[in-house]
């Protein structure tokens, strides 16, 4: 069913990678809204979306790639086209007051770069 669109509303991920790049194409561009199987769940049939995520793809700096980004954020949020879930800034994995990790994770969970102090003043 969720390959043909027939649903009302799902429960799914849109994962990303560290430089938003083709996969906004999949999950958000018109030319995918009728692609049996394609990832554009919600119907997405917008051209200021497809003409922000092409703006995307083709961006020859990093500093319009990621303005061209925040832009695509602020329409998708705009037209509600799907309802963020579960968001916390933080990882539920494990809790004890000797466990550590740095502030900011470089990409992701990072266990390797975690460690225990021997009390929970200790860091």
């Amino acid at each position: 069913r969720l390959d043909q669109f027939d649903y009302d509303m799902i429960l799914t991920t849109l994962p990303q990678t560290l430089s938003p790049g083709s996969e906004q194409h999949i999950y958000f561009h018109s030319s995918q809204r009728d692609v049996k199987g394609s990832r554009n769940y919600a119907g997405i049939a917008n051209p200021v979306v497809d003409a922000l995520v092409e703006k995307l793809l083709n961006a020859s700096t990093r500093n319009r790639q990621i303005a061209a980004a925040r832009a695509l954020d602020r329409v998708l949020l705009w037209e509600h086209y799907t309802i963020p879930n579960w968001y916390i800034n933080y990882h539920r994995v494990a809790h004890r007051s000797t466990l550590h990790s740095p502030p900011t994770p470089p990409y992701s969970l990072a266990v390797r770069t975690w460690w225990m102090a021997s009390d929970a003043n200790e860091q």
